[in-house]
């Protein structure tokens, strides 16, 4: 049977803060990391909640909270905190010599936020900070292995509006490792809140945006994957207030819960988790920028404040002009970043070679056909779309799930109409996930398939609308230093330049 890494690192954790009274128990005492530009925890506030990142923890959110009110952020060890925690392959890694810890060798490739098992919080290149905004650069240590740095930096810019913290956040890869890897899931993020939060919210339905009834996971909560349909998680206590999550167009989540008490504070072993869990290929030269919120309130306001977001596409309009749109590869791999004009990715395996959509949301009546322009240089004279449906933990790649469609091989570029008007499951099921793959019947393959965009009209992708989910702040720049009464030492203020709202 196969385990996500990322849930064997779950499980693990479990593990480890259950034996109360064993060596195994992990208990973090805050330090500062050997490289840092600030020192300890710094907080902004409005008049409604008050949020900060810390030092101690590589820049991590390690507060948030209604003003005057306790934490809701667990800071057990260096694995919890609201955090950004990267993965790619190989797997398992190892660098110079050092060997991941043993229980933790199934995560492969994981610079994460705030810092490793064993301790030692990640580097803290850069801070600044105004009345209004915090920003953390962060060079993150790989989690499984003692003192390692990731050839990587993790940014985020973070702002209050009323009883949401909007977080901008960037992840720049520089690995001297340059093989192609496939596509794995990240924690973008995740948010660990203490034990009183012990009830996680998600709607799963076929109705979303209808206000329909919410899935109610109180412990246990078995670890693992969930996929909502509408796309935001919240965590809530038995009042049902506590903190929702967004992020736009995210459908690939996870959910947990440590230890068997349904309390304690920000350094007791009992925590609740969801996180947002999208796969991404992490090219070893990839800059990659998105945007995730968090809404502190009751449960109705959460969601009122997910419903005012603006909706999800309605079905396939992804254009590969710059970048990858969200889709990723099983076995297969492309050219590498940049994206230039379209995906270029090389097919060698007919069995094994997966080229997969996000999570989506899309009603199969809504879409009957799509169009996908392409160049294809195979063995092959068609090629095969599978779909998923909510509830499957994957594409069953059933009969009734799929459809080959006839190809042209001479490699140039054509629009191919996919009819799937005659596919019954299509026709009726709402769509959470699709794929694109050589048959697996037949000849073997060795060749390649450029894909330049898929569109549910011959003409092409629409111009995205303007949403208003975009990036929080650029690049900061810094002026001239704080005084001291205006900022604490190593703060500079500097100049945010807004987009949208």
């Amino acid at each position: 049977m196969y385990f996500s890494p990322l849930l064997i690192r779950l499980g693990i954790v479990l593990w480890l803060v259950t034996l109360e009274n064993g060596v195994a128990q992990v208990v973090y005492t805050p330090r500062n990391p050997p490289v840092t530009a600030f020192n300890g925890l710094q907080t902004i506030q409005n008049d409604r909640i008050k949020v900060g990142v810390d030092s101690r923890y590589g820049g991590a959110i390690t507060y948030l909270s209604v003003v005057n009110g306790p934490n809701m952020v667990n800071n057990f060890d260096l694995g919890r905190q609201i955090q950004i925690g990267l993965y790619s392959n190989p797997n398992p890694y190892s660098e110079n010599g050092i060997q991941p810890r043993q229980d933790w060798v199934g995560l492969g490739w994981n610079p994460i936020q705030a810092g490793d098992i064993y301790g030692n919080p990640s580097n803290v290149l850069d801070f600044q900070k105004t009345n209004e905004l915090l920003y953390v650069k962060t060079h993150p240590r790989h989690f499984p292995l003692n003192n390692v740095l990731g050839e990587s930096y993790i940014e985020h810019w973070i702002k209050l509006v009323g009883n949401v913290v909007k977080v901008h956040a960037k992840a720049t890869l520089f690995r001297s490792d340059k093989t192609p890897y496939e596509g794995r899931q990240q924690e973008m993020p995740c948010i660990y809140l203490n034990g009183h939060y012990h009830n996680i919210y998600a709607y799963t339905g076929n109705n979303p945006f209808a206000n329909d009834a919410l899935t109610k996971i109180r412990p246990p909560v078995s670890f693992g994957d969930i996929f909502p349909t509408e796309p935001w998680m919240a965590s809530t206590d038995d009042n049902g207030f506590g903190v929702g999550l967004y992020s736009e167009d995210s459908y690939d989540w996870k959910k947990g819960y440590f230890g068997s008490d349904l309390a304690g504070d920000e350094f007791t072993q009992d925590a609740s988790y969801i996180a947002n869990t999208p796969f991404v290929i992490l090219d070893h030269n990839i800059t990659y920028e998105w945007d995730y919120e968090m809404v502190v309130g009751s449960l109705p306001d959460i969601r009122a404040y997910m419903y005012a977001k603006p909706r999800p596409a309605s079905g396939p309009n992804y254009r590969f002009d710059t970048s990858r749109r969200g889709w990723h590869y099983f076995n297969a791999v492309d050219t590498g970043w940049p994206i230039q004009g379209y995906l270029d990715i090389k097919l060698t395996n007919k069995q094994r070679d997966l080229i997969q959509s996000p999570g989506v949301c899309w009603k199969g009546s809504n879409n009957t056909k799509l169009y996908l322009r392409a160049a294809f240089q195979t063995q092959h004279n068609s090629f095969r779309l599978s779909w998923k449906n909510p509830g499957q933990s994957h594409i069953t790649r059933g009969s009734d799930q799929y459809l080959d469609f006839p190809i042209n091989n001479d490699g140039q570029f054509h629009t191919y109409e996919i009819d799937l008007s005659k596919k019954q499951n299509w026709q009726e099921s709402t769509i959470s996930q699709i794929e694109f793959r050589p048959p697996p019947d037949g000849p073997d393959v060795s060749g390649w398939v450029k894909i330049g965009w898929l569109a549910t009209s011959a003409d092409g992708p629409k111009n995205s609308p303007v949403s208003g989910n975009v990036p929080v702040v650029t690049t900061p720049v810094a002026l001239a230093p704080a005084s001291p009464t205006a900022c604490p030492p190593k703060c500079v203020p500097f100049v945010v330049q807004k987009r949208g709202k």
